[in-house]
């Protein structure tokens, strides 16, 4: 099965997002913003078409503004695959890393929320997308 898009470099572009990148390196965002909005709704229902993309485009919309918001996340922190939300510091000169604790925000499971944005789990929870009601960020 092929990695479903729900966003264009120039949804990211435009209006609210208003991200200036150039469309390479767009596109490689928001198809890593795709991925995680996949596992964000990986128990939601709702009809597709043949290619597996939303008939509804309430849950279209809401998709693609989470992509968005999503790869806008990674725009900012700049951290892609959650790596950087594994150690509390890190050095370069004689490669010093200090591991994030465990019970810490940055442990193991911050690690994996580091990485998602709190807008795009808003987006989709709104739609009805994540089985959660949306979090008062």
């Amino acid at each position: 099965m092929a990695q479903h898009v729900y966003a264009v470099p120039s949804d990211l572009a435009g209006e609210p997002w208003n991200v200036d990148l150039d469309e390479t390196a767009a596109a490689s965002l928001l198809r890593r913003a795709s991925t995680v909005v996949d596992g964000l709704t990986v128990t939601a229902r709702y009809a597709v078409d043949g290619d597996g993309y939303p008939t509804d485009l309430d849950t279209s919309d809401a998709l693609r503004d989470a992509t968005c918001a999503q790869a806008v996340w990674f725009d900012e922190t700049g951290d892609t695959s959650g790596a950087e939300g594994r150690f509390q510091s890190m050095s370069l000169g004689s490669a010093s890393l200090t591991k994030a604790g465990a019970g810490s925000s940055t442990g193991a499971s911050g690690t994996a929320e580091s990485r998602i944005s709190p807008e795009a789990v808003t987006i989709l929870a709104a739609a009805g997308l994540t089985g959660q009601a949306p979090r008062p960020w």
